[in-house]
């Protein structure tokens, strides 16, 4: 074979072997999702005693059964980084941006509060003049809720940055109510409104 094609097969192995190794650790180096577990141990003890010929035998048989189970995270931190999420998300918008925002809150949705928010974009559809609102969580109350409950209604202190037109931007202090269902043990949001 001629030396340059050798040369060049080397390279292109050496680059390709390069390329895998990359993936690899980059794939390794991934952090894996975070699970609580709790370890329950149960220990089995039989004890069999056979006596032949005035000798007795003693066994004991031990089995140890592990399981590993997840532990329920925090009702009440799930509700708080969910309305906290999906409001700052909800919340800030721009007349450019299509309501990507809403698009990409839709994970933190129940079905009615999908099907509120496509009233949402309807509505929204004929604003001409260019909008944009940015909102930042300042703080997050829990109005009502029990532990081992399904739902829950917080409120939420607001602050918000609006911009319409070429005017200068206005900063207001608002609050939003947010009522949240727990679905299949998440946390999701059934409603939400500007008070």
């Amino acid at each position: 074979m001629n030396k340059k094609i050798i040369i060049g097969i080397v390279i292109a192995a050496g680059v390709l072997l390069l390329a895998v190794l990359i993936l690899l650790i980059i794939a390794l180096r991934q952090p894996q999702p975070a699970t609580d577990t709790q370890t329950n141990e149960t220990t089995t003890t039989t004890d069999v005693t056979t006596t032949t010929n005035s000798t007795t035998t003693s066994t004991t048989d031990t089995t140890t059964t592990e399981t590993t189970q997840p532990v329920e995270q925090d009702d009440r931190q799930a509700i708080t980084a969910a309305a906290r999420s999906f409001t700052e998300r909800f919340g800030s918008y721009s007349t450019d941006t299509n309501f990507e925002n809403i698009e990409l809150s839709r994970y933190l949705m129940t079905e009615s509060m999908s099907k509120q928010s496509d009233k949402i974009i309807d509505a929204g559809q004929t604003t001409a003049k260019f909008t944009s609102v940015t909102s930042a969580v300042t703080s997050v109350t829990l109005t009502d809720f029990a532990d081992g409950a399904t739902g829950a209604t917080v409120e939420v202190a607001v602050r918000q940055k609006t911009t319409v037109g070429q005017a200068d931007a206005t900063y207001s202090n608002v609050t939003a109510r947010l009522t949240l269902k727990k679905v299949s043990n998440t946390w999701k949001i059934d409603s939400f409104r500007w008070l």
